[in-house]
């Protein structure tokens, strides 16, 4: 019932939305003081038997497919000496995957909460990875200042879509990528894509990848469910659950039958 009522409310208004957004994520980085949640996507596994498992380092394993979710959206591209933002870092988990896996000259994660950026500079000890504070719809950083920027299931919480989309363009170099997935209920598709291609990017690929998500949900149910479990007081589980998309919740069986989409974009700033 609390994640009705959050979902409800955060379709009132824009302001409405991403104060409601910035408390939930405070919360959640104010929980995990064990960094057990590094990564807070919803995850991604290959329809394909056939497909090798991501080759993942022994402390990497236990999030496989979080981190499979980065390497489809982020791996779109060769990001070898590239300088890279991500917006809404979180808890810095996708940001260290891609510096450590994908080799980029550099990585910058911004998020609008404070104890989460704190966090990601004290645990991450990356040479070439930094995490700043900043507001996905006024970036603060000068025009032009990245190659790539990586926006992975974060955007659904902003208040003004089309402000984050404008930064994005401003803040990439001519030839720039645009790496971005997120989900959205059916109905509001065309509005996002619309809003695509008003901001000026050319969009290179756009795919439904709610199967491999819902493989993912189906695949990593035990580790997430015994997370919310040891971490979370019992009244608030219902809704940790929900917004984890745990088999058995509304958010799981929306993605399931359809009436939530989730989609992987690759666009391009000409």
């Amino acid at each position: 019932m609390l994640a009705q009522l959050f979902d409800t409310a955060c379709l009132v208004s824009p302001t409405l939305r991403r104060f409601l957004m910035r408390k939930w994520f405070h919360y959640l980085s104010h929980s995990d003081k064990e960094v057990m949640m590094p990564f807070m996507n919803l995850g991604y596994a290959s329809l394909d038997p056939k497909e090798e498992p991501l080759a993942l380092l022994d402390h990497d394993a236990a999030h496989r497919y979080c981190i499979a979710l980065y390497h489809h959206v982020a791996g779109a591209i060769d990001l070898q000496g590239r300088e890279v933002l991500e917006v809404g870092s979180g808890r810095g988990g996708g940001a260290s995957y891609v510096m450590r896996y994908l080799h980029p000259k550099s990585v910058t994660g911004v998020d609008i909460v404070q104890k989460a950026v704190h966090f990601c500079n004290t645990f991450y000890q990356i040479d070439g990875l930094r995490f700043l504070l900043g507001d996905a719809e006024a970036l603060p950083f000068d025009d032009q200042s990245f190659d790539v920027v990586i926006n992975i299931e974060s955007s659904y919480g902003y208040g003004h879509i089309e402000r984050f989309l404008s930064e994005v363009l401003r803040v990439l170099r001519p030839g720039g990528s645009f790496l971005y997935a997120d989900y959205r209920r059916n109905e509001q598709l065309a509005a996002l894509r619309q809003h695509l291609l008003d901001a000026g990017f050319t969009m290179l690929v756009d795919e439904r990848i709610s199967d491999q998500v819902v493989k993912a949900l189906d695949l990593d149910q035990e580790r997430k469910s015994s997370l919310i479990e040891q971490k979370v007081p019992r009244w608030l589980r219902p809704s940790f659950h929900y917004f984890a998309a745990n088999p058995g919740s509304e958010m799981y069986q929306a993605l399931r039958c359809g009436a939530i989409d989730y989609r992987r974009f690759v666009l391009y700033r000409g």
